[in-house]
C-alpha cells in the first residue's frame, strides 16, 4: 500500500465552550485524489484551515509527508501547494512574469521548475500573454502552475472550479487527474460541485456537524450492490440463478435485477454464458454521489 502523504489524526477544535470539530481523521495516499465534502456549517472550512496551519487545533494533529504541523510546520508546509478559490494574479503582467515573481519569493525554485509547471498545466502557448486577456480557465491553469512550481507532494484545491464554464471545468478536472496519475502528487479537493467530485476523485470524506460520517472510495459510495442483466431467456435464467447461485431476482421484461457481491459477478456471468444464455447487457446499478450526500446530511445543501 502506498504511504500517506497527508494524515489527519483525531483533529478537534473548540471555540470557547463550543466544540466545532470532533475527532476528525482521514488520510490521502500518494497519487490519490480525495474529495472533501460538507454542507454549510459542517466544519469543512475550519478543518481545511487547520490542515494548512491557518487555525490551531485544540486536539489531534496533521502530518504532511511525515512532518507534524505542531512540531515541524515549515517542513510540513514546504510539501504543500494550494489554490483557495481564485488565483491571485497581476493582470498587467504576463502569466510567466507572475510565476517568476512568486518563484523569487520561494526558496530553491528554478527557471526549469517554472517551465515544468507551465507544461504540466498546458499553458506553453499562452503563458507570455498578459493575464488581463486570459479566460477564467486560463487564469485557473496559471494559478495551478503557481501551486506546482516548488514541486509539492500535496495539492489542496478549495472550490477550484468556481467561475468556470462547463468546458473549463472539464479541462481543469482532466489536468488534475493527469497530475495525480503521472506525477504521483496527492490532491485534496473541496468543492460544492458534487458531480465533479464524483468524476475527479478516488475517495471521498464527508463531514457533517463537525464529524466525518463517510470515508470511502467513490465506487463503494455510489454502488447500490444491485446487478442488472438483460438476457434472451429471462424466465429460465431467473430459475437457473436461483437454483445454481441462490439468487433472488426481480424480473421485468427481459431484465433481471439482484443483490450480488462484485467478487461473485464474473463467475456468475461466465456460468450463464456456458449454460447457453445470451447476455446483451450487464451492469452494476449506481446512485449519484449527490443523492448519497443529501441523504447523509439531512438534505442540507453543500457549501
Amino acid at each position: 500500500m502506498k504511504s500517506s502523504v497527508l494524515k489527519v489524526s483525531h483533529l478537534a477544535k473548540k471555540i470557547k465552550k463550543l466544540q466545532i470539530i470532533h475527532d476528525v481523521s482521514f488520510d490521502i495516499r500518494e497519487g490519490e485524489i480525495l474529495g472533501f465534502l460538507g454542507p454549510n456549517g459542517s466544519g469543512k472550512t475550519t478543518t481545511l484551515r487547520m490542515i494548512v496551519g491557518l487555525s490551531k487545533p485544540t486536539g489531534g494533529d496533521v502530518t504532511i509527508c511525515g512532518h507534524s504541523l505542531k512540531t515541524d510546520y515549515v517542513k510540513a508546509m514546504s510539501n504543500v501547494g494550494c489554490i483557495i478559490e481564485g488565483p491571485d494574479l497581476y493582470g498587467y503582467m504576463s502569466g510567466y512574469k507572475n510565476l517568476e515573481l512568486l518563484a523569487n519569493m520561494s526558496e530553491g525554485v528554478t527557471k526549469q521548475d517554472i517551465d515544468d509547471a507551465v507544461t504540466l498545466v498546458g499553458m506553453e502557448k499562452r503563458i507570455h500573454d498578459k493575464v488581463d486577456v486570459y479566460s477564467m480557465g486560463m487564469k485557473q491553469r496559471v494559478g495551478l502552475a503557481q501551486a506546482l512550481i516548488h514541486k509539492p507532494r500535496l495539492l489542496i484545491l478549495d472550490e477550484p472550479t468556481n467561475g468556470l464554464d462547463p468546458q473549463g471545468i472539464h479541462e481543469f478536472r482532466e489536468i488534475v487527474k493527469k497530475l495525480a496519475r503521472e506525477t504521483g502528487i496527492s490532491v485534496l479537493v473541496s468543492s460544492h460541485l458534487i458531480s465533479e467530485v464524483q468524476l475527479m476523485c478516488d475517495r471521498v470524506s464527508i463531514i457533517n456537524k463537525g464529524r466525518i460520517i463517510k470515508n470511502a472510495s467513490v465506487e463503494e459510495l455510489v454502488s447500490t450492490g444491485q446487478v442488472v442483466w438483460t438476457v434472451d431467456q429471462p424466465l429460465k435464467a431467473q430459475t437457473f440463478l436461483k437454483e445454481r447461485f441462490a439468487l433472488d431476482t426481480v424480473l421485468e421484461h427481459q431484465t433481471l435485477t439482484a443483490l450480488v457481491g462484485v467478487d461473485r459477478l464474473p463467475g456468475i456471468n461466465r456460468t450463464l454464458v456456458e449454460e447457453g444464455f445470451k447476455i446483451t447487457y450487464v451492469d452494476n446499478k449506481k446512485q449519484t454521489l449527490e443523492n448519497l450526500f443529501l441523504s447523509l446530511t439531512d438534505n442540507k445543501s453543500i457549501q
